[in-house]
């Protein structure tokens, strides 16, 4: 098959099988209205992506932001910038690519230090480099 390897064809196979049942399942919905009608309710209580515009509030252990769902890691990033003086390790885990390990030397190195007195301080913490800086500098901001 097209000089493709035993693997090669599972996977095709198993994509072109997959994209089949998909596109029958939504000619089917589209031609029969009433087909799950509880389905609705469960999507209206999904988070939306960012790209729709919409928001949702999430714990207060966000320090009370509304919260946007990411379409590239799928974490949820504040609508605020986070202020990384006063942020539990918690809501640091929000920011992009930071995980439970980075937020605990953000805050150890925050308390270490006094606190931060620019945003471009979160290079001086080990692991955050300058690419990772670009990332996180337009969610976060510097404060009392």
């Amino acid at each position: 098959m097209f000089g493709f390897t035993p693997d090669e064809k599972k996977a095709v196979i198993f994509l072109t099988a997959a994209f089949v049942a998909g596109t029958a399942i939504l000619v089917y919905k589209k031609s029969h209205p009433g087909f799950a009608p509880g389905l609705k309710s469960v999507i209206a209580g999904l988070p939306t992506p960012r790209d729709s515009g919409a928001a949702q509030s999430l714990s207060a252990d966000t320090l009370g932001s509304e919260e946007v769902l990411s379409n590239q890691s799928q974490k949820y990033f504040p609508a605020q910038r986070v202020n990384i003086n006063r942020a539990s390790q918690q809501a640091l885990e929000k920011l992009p690519n930071i995980g439970p390990a980075m937020a605990r030397r953000i805050v150890d190195y925050r308390a270490a230090q006094g606190g931060f007195k620019k945003a471009d301080e979160l290079r001086k913490v080990r692991g955050i480099g300058p690419k990772r800086l670009s990332q996180l500098i337009e969610h976060v901001t510097v404060g009392p």
